[in-house]
């Protein structure tokens, strides 16, 4: 027997109620890891990453880490972009001098009808009054979800 004809036997098996493929309960989550490293998303200077998963409540979880990775006086800035099946969008930014987990309490989370999470590391300057001003940004979005 070859390999197309043991996954075709697997897969049968499965459909068929076999017990070779078993399900995973409906509260299990898996967890995927991300990082704008490497992808266009990418600019010197910021270091992003992390995980995204699907909660039990069906919500999707976006936690990570942003580093400020040079002592240029610029500050890291994460943009995130959600896009959901209603043809809907929210955008989320992090920004930080240093280091610090993304989202307050604990990171991001979007409704069950999300349908894709894209990340892009900046950095920037403020300009007071609470304003930031994106000085460069890696050349894309990296899809994370």
């Amino acid at each position: 027997m070859n390999a197309r004809q043991r996954m075709a036997l697997v897969a049968a098996a499965a459909v068929l109620g076999g017990g070779v493929a078993a399900a995973a309960p409906a509260s299990a989550s898996v967890q995927s890891g991300w990082t704008a490293k490497g992808y266009a998303s990418d600019v010197a200077g910021a270091h992003a990453s992390g995980k995204v998963y699907t909660r039990g409540d069906g919500r999707v979880q976006l936690t990570g880490t942003l580093k400020d990775t040079k002592t240029d006086g610029k500050y890291a800035i994460l943009q995130i972009s959600a896009k959901y099946a209603d043809g809907g969008s929210r955008y989320e930014y992090d920004v930080t001098g240093s280091s610090k987990s993304i989202g307050s309490a604990g990171g991001y989370n979007f409704a069950s009808s999300v349908r894709s999470i894209k990340v892009q590391e900046c950095i920037g300057h403020s300009g007071g009054s609470g304003h930031w001003y994106l000085d460069k940004c890696g050349s894309g979005w990296h899809e994370i979800w």
